[in-house]
């Protein structure tokens, strides 16, 4: 979870707003905020064990994780007709904050008391809109791929500043340190 907060945040700064996103601004604050909007009211991970007794599930969590899976697969079409190598970077931090989530969208149905053949569809979903996204990039003309852009950098930074980031840092940890500053330092180098 650490080296995939790394790298989320560090793609956003040092690939995708570079990219032309910096000149957005408007819409890097609209990735961030629209992602927390979905988030707050669909997503699994929406609330912490202390803040709620139970995770949303059901068609709910599954429309919140299948909308950030959609913009996951245009994040990585927008990149890829920018700069192919941009959008072979943004790929490699989505699969490495798709991990993580796998695991919590397991342990969030299990816990619902949902069957493995449920727990199976929810995960399936999610893997179905990354690749239904890069189809639907399509539609957008070209002019607006640096505005996509700069709103999916906002919603990565968001992604890995609010989730992934307070997630890995429950308990200290020296290695969670390190895994942070290699996945942010990988994707810089890159």
């Amino acid at each position: 979870i650490g080296f995939s907060a790394g790298a989320m945040i560090s793609i956003a700064f040092f690939h995708m707003l570079p990219e032309g996103g910096m000149n957005y601004p408007l819409a890097i604050a609209l990735g961030f905020f629209v992602v927390y909007f979905i988030e707050k009211l669909v997503l699994i991970h929406a609330c912490g064990e202390h803040e709620c007794e139970t995770h949303p599930t059901g068609w709910p969590a599954l429309i919140g994780i299948g909308t950030e899976s959609l913009a996951d697969g245009i994040a990585i079409a927008v990149g890829y007709a920018i700069n192919p190598f941009l959008g072979i970077t943004i790929a490699i931090a989505i699969i490495t904050h798709e991990i993580p989530r796998g695991f919590s969208t397991v342990i969030v149905m299990k816990s619902a008391k949902k069957t493995n053949k449920e727990t199976l569809s929810a995960l399936a979903i999610d893997a179905f809109f990354t690749p239904l996204g890069v189809l639907i990039s399509s539609i957008f003309p070209q002019s607006f791929y640096p505005m996509i852009l700069a709103f999916t950098g906002g919603a990565f930074l968001y992604v890995g500043a609010s989730d992934l980031l307070p997630e890995a840092h429950k308990r200290f940890n020296i290695y969670v340190i390190l895994s942070v500053i290699l996945g942010a330092l990988v994707i810089a180098l890159i």
